[in-house]
C-alpha cells in the first residue's frame, strides 16, 4: 500500500497506532468522526501501555544491542548502588541501639588553643549533667586498658570502659546472662562488679554459665563478674570489659581530666541547640572556677561525626565520587550508542511524524525505552552491588566498628530506583531530541544514511572526549592510591621488619609509681630478653618505627620564642640505648645512646638528619642545645645533641610529618613502652615468659612482626587502592569500547567514500590516517580537559588526611601514556577494518 494517495491518505489500523495520533480525513469527515471518536478515546487512554509494549519488542528484537546497554549500565548503576550501601552504613545509618539516631559524643575543647577532643573531669560531668535539659540521659566513661588476671588464667590485656551506672540502661541493652549496672554500682565503697563482653565470656571462659559470681583482678584490683553483654556489643568502640565509674578523691580533681560524655538528645533537640547550651555552662564554670576551666568549652558531635569523621569520611566520600564518574562514563557511552541506533532509526521516526505523531510523543517513545534498559539494568547491577558489599563485608571483618552493618535498606533502594531513573533521562534524552526532528523530505527520498552524516557526530564526540577525560580523573586517583601504597610499604628499607618482634608493655601506675621503678623493671628484663635462643637485638622505645611518635613543642637555645603558639613541634621517641642497633639505622655523626645518658645533668638527644638540617641548616648540630615543653607549657631542661642518625619515616600515612627526635628512655621515664625483639624464629613465647617471671599480672600486648603491624597500618590505602583501581579499569574500558564504537560506526557510514579514495589511488596509510584522524583529536581533547580537572583534583587528594600524596608527577605521565595507548588501539581496530576493504565492494556498499 502507498502511503500517500491523490487527494487524500489511505492508512491502515496498524499505521494509525503507529502514528499515535488521531488523523484528519476529508472525505465524509462527520461519519468518519462518529465512528472512531469512542476508538481514538480509548486508544488515547491506553496510549502508556502501547509505548510500554513497543519498546519492550524493540528491545527483545534488538537483543545484543540491549545486552550491550544492560551490561554497561549495570556496571555503572551497581557500583553507585554498593557505594552508596557503605556510605550509608558508614555515615548515616543510626547506631543499632533504640534512639541510636539521637546518640551524641561529647568532649572538652581548649579555646585558647583550639584543642578539640579533650577529656573533662568528673566535677565538669556533674555540672554538665546537672545544668542541662537538652538530653534523655547523659552519662561519663574513661576509656582505658584492662588486665583481666585470676588463679588459674593467664593475665590477658582487654579494652576497658568505666561508665556511671546508667550507660547500660541509656542504651536500652541488657545482659544475656546475669545483669548490667544498677544504681549504687558506681557509689564509693561499692562492691566492683564487672560485665564482659560476649567474646572475652566465648574465649576466655568457654561460654560457661558459672561464669557469674566469679573473683576476678581488673589492673590488679579485685572484681566480680555479674553479667555479659550481647554478642557484637562493645559500646562505644570495640570495648570488651565494662566496670562501674567510682568517683574516688583524685577523680574528683577539676584538674583530672579524663572523663568522656555520651548521651542521647530529648526528641526534637539538635545537635546544635545541645552545643549552645553547653556553651552556656561552659561559660558559668568558666567564672566558677577560673583556676581549672579558664578557656575551657565543651564539644557536642553526633556519633558518627566522632568516629566516622576525618579519613574515613573522605576516603568514602571519594569513593562515592568515583563511582559517579564510572555512571557517567556509562551513560555516555550508552548515550553514544542509542545515537548511533538513532540514526537507523530515522526511517521509523520520519514515516511517524510524517503520520501525525507530535515531536513530545517521539520523545516520550524514546525515553520510555531508555528507562526500560536502564531498569533492566540495574536489576543486574543490583545484583552485583549485592555480591559487592558482602566482600567488601568479609574484607572488613577484623578492622570495621561493631556497629556498622553494610546492609541494604530502604534508603538505599530510594537511592538505586532515583539513579535508575536518573541514567535512563541522562542518557536517553539526547537521542530522544536529536530523533524527534527528523528531516523528512531527505529522509524519505534518500534514505537515512546519507542525513546530517556529519551534523550527527559532534555529539558523538563531545560525549568520547567526555568520556576520557572522567577515565584520566579515574586513573589519576587510583595512581594517587597505588603510588602511595608503595611509598608506604617501602619506607625504612634497611629495618629488617619480618625479623622484628614487637610488643608493647604498659606497666601500672599502681605498682610502678615512678620512672625509677619503671627504669628498673627494664634494666632486669633486657637481659633475660637477649639471653633467649636467636635473638641479636633487644631495645625499648615509645613507639615503633612507622607507628606514630609523640608530639610536643620546641626551643632552640640562643632563640627564644615567648608566644607558644609559634613554637615549632617535633615528632618524639624515647628509646634505650641499643635501639639504633636493633632496627640497623647508622649512625652519621655523634654517637648512640649510653646507660649515663638521661640521668640527671646527663639529658641527651639524637636527631635524624633531616631534623638536624631543619633546625640548625649548614651546621654541626652535634653538641646544640634545646629544650622541650610538656602539656602544661613547662619547659624541660636543656638537652644537649648526641649524635645525628640516617632518616627514617616514623609517621606512616601523615601529611604532616615533623622533625623526629630521639631521647633516652630514662629520661622521660614513660608507663607505656614497645619492646624490639630481632630474631629469625618467633620469640613471642619466650619473651611474654620472660615478663611474667618479672610480673605475673603484666600482659604483652599487640604482640607481632613489625612487618604485620605496618601492614595493619597501612589496610586502608589496600583496600581501597585495589577499589579505586576497579573503578578505573572499568571506566578505561568504557572509553575504550566507547571510541571504538564511534569510529567503527562512522567508519561504517563512510564505506562508499572510503572505496572511492582506494579506487583514486588512496594508500592504506592515507585511509587509517583518514579513519584514525577524528579519535585522535578526541583523545587529545579528552586528555587535555582531564588532565585540567585532574591536577587540582590530585591537590585536593594530596591535602585531605588520608596520607596520600600527589607530589609525584610520575603518576600523571603513566597515566596519559596508559590511556593514549589503549585510545590509539581502540581507534587503530576500525580503521585497519576500513583500510582493508575491496574498493569495489566498497562503493557498492549500501
Amino acid at each position: 500500500m502507498s502511503l500517500f494517495t491523490q487527494g487524500h491518505r489511505s492508512i491502515c489500523p496498524n499505521e494509525i497506532a503507529y502514528a499515535g495520533s488521531s488523523i484528519a480525513v476529508t472525505e465524509r469527515p462527520d461519519e468518519f468522526e462518529m465512528f472512531w471518536e469512542p476508538a481514538v478515546s480509548i486508544f488515547r487512554n491506553g496510549v502508556m501501555a502501547h509505548d510500554l509494549r513497543f519498546a519492550l519488542r524493540m528491545i527483545f528484537s534488538h537483543r545484543w544491542f540491549s545486552a550491550a546497554v544492560v551490561a554497561t549500565l549495570a556496571l555503572g548503576i551497581g557500583l553507585n548502588t554498593m557505594v552508596f550501601t557503605l556510605i550509608n552504613a558508614v555515615l548515616f545509618k543510626p547506631v543499632p541501639v533504640p534512639g541510636g539516631a539521637r546518640l551524641v559524643s561529647i568532649l572538652g575543647r581548649n579555646l585558647a588553643m583550639n584543642e578539640r577532643f579533650l577529656p573533662m573531669s568528673y566535677p565538669e560531668f556533674q555540672d554538665y549533667r546537672s545544668q542541662s535539659s537538652s538530653f534523655e540521659a547523659l552519662e561519663g566513661v574513661i576509656d582505658e586498658e584492662g588486665v583481666l588476671s585470676e588463679i588459674g588464667n593467664p593475665p590477658q590485656p582487654y579494652h576497658l570502659l568505666r561508665a556511671s551506672s546508667g550507660i547500660l540502661s541509656m542504651l536500652h541493652t541488657d545482659a544475656v546472662m546475669g545483669r548490667g549496672f544498677v544504681q549504687g554500682d558506681d557509689k564509693p565503697g561499692a562492691d566492683p562488679v564487672l560485665v564482659i563482653g560476649y567474646g572475652v565470656w566465648k574465649d576466655r571462659y568457654g561460654g560457661v554459665s558459672s561464669v557469674l559470681g566469679r573473683q576476678v583482678r581488673v589492673n590488679g584490683q579485685p572484681a566480680t563478674i555479674v553479667g555479659v553483654m550481647p554478642k557484637g556489643f562493645r559500646f562505644p568502640t570495640g570495648v570488651d570489659l565494662w566496670m562501674p565509674l567510682v568517683p574516688v578523691p583524685d577523680l574528683m580533681k577539676r584538674e583530672n581530666r579524663r572523663v568522656q560524655m555520651y548521651g542521647i538528645l530529648k526528641p526534637g533537640v539538635s545537635v546544635h541547640q545541645a552545643s549552645n547550651e553547653f556553651d552556656g555552662i561552659a561559660t558559668r564554670l568558666t567564672r566558677q572556677y577560673p583556676a581549672t576551666n579558664k578557656d575551657m568549652g565543651a564539644s557536642v558531635e553526633t556519633f558518627h561525626q566522632r568516629y566516622n569523621g576525618g579519613g574515613i569520611r573522605v576516603v568514602f566520600l571519594l569513593m562515592l565520587a568515583a563511582v559517579a564518574f564510572v555512571l557517567l562514563i556509562a551513560c555516555a557511552d550508552v548515550a553514544n550508542m542509542m545515537l548511533s541506533r538513532a540514526l537507523s532509526r530515522k526511517r521509523e521516526m520520519s514515516i511517524r511524524t510524517a503520520l501525525g505523531a507530535s515531536r513530545w510523543r517521539v520523545i516520550r517513545q524514546m525515553l520510555i525505552e531508555s528507562l526500560l534498559l536502564s531498569a533492566l539494568g540495574g536489576i543486574l547491577g543490583l545484583v552485583l552491588a549485592a555480591f559487592g558489599v558482602h566482600w567488601f563485608n568479609l574484607s572488613t571483618e577484623d578492622v570495621r566498628p561493631y556497629w556498622i552493618h553494610f546492609t541494604m535498606d530502604y534508603s538505599v533502594f530510594g537511592y538505586f530506583a532515583a539513579l535508575c531513573m536518573f541514567s535512563g533521562l541522562l542518557f536517553g534524552t539526547a537521542p530522544a531530541l536529536r530523533s524527534s526532528r527528523p528531516d523528512l523530505n531527505e529522509v524519505l527520498k534518500e534514505g537515512a544514511r546519507s542525513v546530517s552524516r556529519h551534523r550527527e557526530g559532534w555529539l558523538s564526540g563531545l560525549l568520547v572526549i567526555f568520556q576520557f577525560a572522567l577515565t584520566l580523573v579515574l586513573l589519576t586517583g587510583a595512581g594517587i592510591f597505588a603510588h602511595s601504597l608503595l611509598a608506604n610499604l617501602s619506607i625504612n628499607p634497611s629495618i629488617p621488619a619480618a625479623q622484628l618482634m614487637i610488643a608493647r608493655i604498659d606497666l601500672p601506675e599502681m605498682r610502678y609509681k615512678d620512672s625509677d621503678a619503671r627504669q628498673r623493671f627494664y634494666d632486669q628484663l633486657m637481659p633475660r630478653l637477649r639471653a633467649i635462643p636467636g635473638v641479636s637485638h633487644v631495645a625499648i622505645v615509645s613507639a615503633p618505627p612507622g607507628l606514630g611518635a609523640a608530639r610536643q613543642q620546641i626551643e632552640l637555645e640562643h632563640a627564644p620564642i615567648g608566644e607558644p603558639a609559634r613554637r615549632p613541634w617535633i615528632s618524639l621517641l624515647a628509646q634505650s640505648p641499643g635501639y639504633f642497633d636493633a632496627i640497623h639505622m647508622p649512625m652519621l655523626a655523634g654517637r648512640d645512646f649510653i646507660d649515663i645518658d638521661g640521668a640527671p645533668q646527663h639529658n641527651g638527644a639524637i636527631l635524624t638528619r633531616d631534623a638536624a638540617s631543619h633546625f640548625w641548616p649548614n651546621q654541626n648540630a652535634v653538641g646544640k642545645r634545646f629544650r622541650l615543653f610538656d602539656d602544661q607549657n613547662k619547659p624541660t631542661e636543656w638537652i644537649t645533641v648526641v649524635g645525628i642518625s640516617a632518616n627514617m619515616v616514623q609517621e606512616v600515612g601523615s601529611n604532616d610529618p615533623k622533625p623526629l627526635i630521639f631521647v633516652p628512655s630514662r629520661q622521660e621515664g614513660w608507663d607505656s613502652m614497645s619492646l624490639m625483639v630481632e630474631s629469625a624464629t618467633d620469640p613471642t613465647a619466650a619473651v611474654r615468659a620472660a615478663v611474667q617471671n618479672l610480673d605475673q599480672e603484666l600482659p604483652l600486648r599487640d604482640a607481632s612482626r613489625l612487618s604485620q603491624a605496618l601492614e595493619h597500618q597501612t589496610w586502608y590505602l589496600r583496600l581501597f587502592g585495589k577499589l579505586f583501581g576497579s573503578f578505573a579499569f572499568i571506566g578505561l574500558i568504557m572509553a575504550s569500547v566507547g571510541i571504538y564504537a564511534v569510529i567503527a560506526h562512522t567508519s561504517s557510514r563512510r564505506t562508499q567514500e572510503i572505496g572511492v579514495r582506494m579506487a583514486l589511488g588512496a594508500s592504506v596509510r592515507n585511509i587509517l590516517m583518514l579513519v584514525m584522524r577524528r579519535g585522535l583529536w578526541q583523545i587529545g581533547a579528552g586528555l587535555a580537559l582531564g588532565i585540567a580537572i585532574a591536577i587540582p583534583a590530585a591537590r585536593l587528594m594530596a591535602s585531605l588526611p588520608i596520607g596520600v600524596s600527589a607530589s609525584d608527577p610520575s603518576v600523571f605521565i603513566a597515566v596519559a601514556v596508559v590511556l593514549v595507548a589503549v585510545g590509539v588501539f581502540a581507534c587503530w581496530l576500525p580503521a585497519r577494518r576500513a583500510a582493508s576493504l575491496n574498493p569495489v565492494q566498497a562503493i557498492r556498499y549500501e
